[in-house]
C-alpha cells in the first residue's frame, strides 16, 4: 500500500512539474508570438509608409514631367486661341478632370475659377473631384499666365515694328514689304496698282513759326485724314519726315488721281486746332500706276516721287502724274 502511495506521489510531482514547465513554455510562446506579431505589424507599417512615400514621389515626378512637357509645348505658341486649346488638352493629363473651359466670366460656369491676368477678361474653369488635381492646377495656371504675358509683349513688339508710334500709320519698312507683295500680286494676276507720294507743303515754315510741337500735331492730323479718306484695302505709311505714301491695290491711274484729289481737298478744308493756334495746311501729291508708268516696282516709286517734285515746282497744293 505504501508503495502505491509513493508511486502516486511521484506521479503527481512529475505531473505538476510537467504542468509548470508547460505553462512556462506557453507563456514564453505567447510572449514570443506577441513579439513576432508586433515586429510583423511594425514591418507592415514601415512597408506601407515606404509604399506611400514611393507613391507620393511617383505622383510628384509625374506632375513635374507633365509640367515640363506642357511648358515645352505651349511656350512657342504666339496665338491665344491655339494656346488655350493646347493647354486645355494638356491639363487633362494631370488627373481626373471632367471639363476644362476658357472664356469670359460666367455665373453659370461650374468648378474652379482662375483669372488669367489683370488686363484679361478670360477665366479658366476646371471641373474636377480630385484633391490632388486641384492642388496642382495653380502651378499650371501660373505657366499659362506667363505664356499670355509673352504673347502680349510679342504683339506690342509687332505693333512697334509695324506702326509708326508717332502718326499711327505703317512704318516705311513694313510698308515696303507690303508694297512688294501687292506689286507681285498685281503682276501675277494682271491687276492694276497705284502708288501715291504725299508731302505737307511749307512744313518747315510751320515748325519755324509755331514750333515743333505744333508741327508734330499737324503731322498726326494729316496722317489721320489720309487714313479716313482711303479704303480698308489701302496701305498708308509715313515715308519719312513730312512725307506719306499710299498703296492703292487694284486701282488704275484715273482712280488713283481721284483718290489723291479727294485726300488733298479734305486736308485743305480741315481746320487743325493745336494749343491756341488754328491752322490750315495743304499737300502736294505725286501719282504713279502699274503697268502704265512702269513694270518695275522700284521705278514705280521713283515715278511717283518725280510727280511729287513736279507738283512742288508747279506751285504746291497740286496732284501731278506722268
Amino acid at each position: 500500500m505504501l508503495f502505491w502511495i509513493i508511486i502516486l506521489v511521484i506521479f503527481v510531482l512529475f505531473l505538476a512539474e510537467e504542468i509548470f514547465f508547460t505553462k512556462r513554455l506557453q507563456g514564453k510562446y505567447k510572449q514570443r508570438r506577441k513579439q513576432l506579431l508586433n515586429e510583423y505589424a511594425s514591418l507592415n507599417k514601415k512597408e506601407s509608409e515606404h509604399k506611400r512615400q514611393v507613391d507620393d514621389l511617383d505622383s510628384i515626378l509625374s506632375e513635374r514631367f507633365l509640367f515640363y512637357d506642357t511648358a515645352r509645348k505651349i511656350a512657342p505658341i504666339l496665338d491665344k486661341k491655339e494656346l488655350f486649346s493646347v493647354f486645355a488638352e494638356e491639363l487633362k493629363y494631370l488627373g481626373h478632370i471632367e471639363k476644362v473651359e476658357i472664356g469670359v466670366s460666367s455665373k453659370k460656369a461650374k468648378g474652379l475659377r482662375f483669372g488669367l491676368g489683370k488686363d484679361s477678361k478670360d477665366i479658366l474653369y476646371v471641373e474636377t473631384k480630385s484633391k490632388a488635381v486641384a492642388e496642382h492646377i495653380p502651378y499650371f495656371v501660373k505657366l499659362l499666365r506667363l505664356c499670355l504675358e509673352r504673347i502680349k509683349l510679342y504683339e506690342q513688339l509687332q505693333q512697334m515694328s509695324i506702326y509708326d508710334s508717332f502718326t499711327k500709320v505703317y512704318t516705311r519698312r513694313y510698308f515696303m514689304l507690303r508694297f512688294l507683295e501687292e506689286f507681285n500680286r498685281a503682276e501675277k494676276f494682271s491687276l492694276n496698282l497705284s502708288f501715291l507720294m504725299l508731302d505737307v507743303d511749307h512744313f518747315k515754315k510751320i515748325n519755324d513759326t509755331y514750333g515743333h510741337l505744333v508741327g508734330d500735331a499737324v503731322l498726326r492730323e494729316v496722317a489721320r485724314l489720309i487714313r479716313e479718306n482711303t479704303r480698308e484695302i489701302d496701305f498708308v505709311a509715313r515715308f519719312g519726315g513730312e512725307e506719306f505714301s499710299v498703296i492703292l491695290p487694284e486701282t488704275d491711274k484715273a482712280g488713283a488721281i481721284m483718290m489723291a484729289e479727294r485726300i488733298s481737298s479734305r486736308i485743305s478744308r480741315e481746320r487743325i486746332s493745336v494749343f491756341d493756334e488754328i491752322l490750315t495746311v495743304n499737300i502736294s501729291v505725286g501719282v504713279s500706276s502699274y503697268p502704265q508708268n512702269s513694270i518695275h516696282s522700284d521705278v514705280l516709286i521713283e515715278v511717283a516721287d518725280k510727280a511729287l517734285y513736279k507738283a512742288k515746282l508747279s506751285g504746291r497744293n497740286k496732284v501731278c502724274w506722268f
